[in-house]
């Protein structure tokens, strides 16, 4: 079974999740809050179906991968954040290590 298609449904929720709760702490509204939590929750679960058929690491590694890489886009898109060269560079030490460790190791 290929699980990638599941781990990008997984983590596109978590991410969206991750932005309703962001736009809750900006603006608190309770209803981004509600909706923040019960996308995480969903994406997890869904996550956690992976499990069955994929070793944690590579689930992991992928999953995680994508929600950083992915919620750092939608901060700069949504909220207008900025990334410095050194931070971007940080990012993507990070995604290649999580990527090494879980995936390669």
């Amino acid at each position: 079974m290929n699980i990638l298609p599941v781990l990008m449904l997984a983590g596109a929720l978590v991410t969206l999740g991750d932005l309703a709760l962001a736009g809750w702490a900006r603006a608190g509204q309770i209803l981004f809050m509600v909706l923040g939590v019960a996308l995480n929750v969903l994406g997890i679960l869904i996550y956690a179906q992976t499990l069955h058929g994929e070793s944690v690491g590579i689930a992991t590694g992928l999953f995680l991968g994508m929600n950083i890489l992915a919620v750092t886009l939608g901060g700069m898109f949504l909220f207008g954040e900025h990334l410095s060269v050194a931070r971007v560079l940080g990012l993507l030490l990070l995604t290649g290590s999580i990527i090494f460790i879980e995936i390669a190791g």
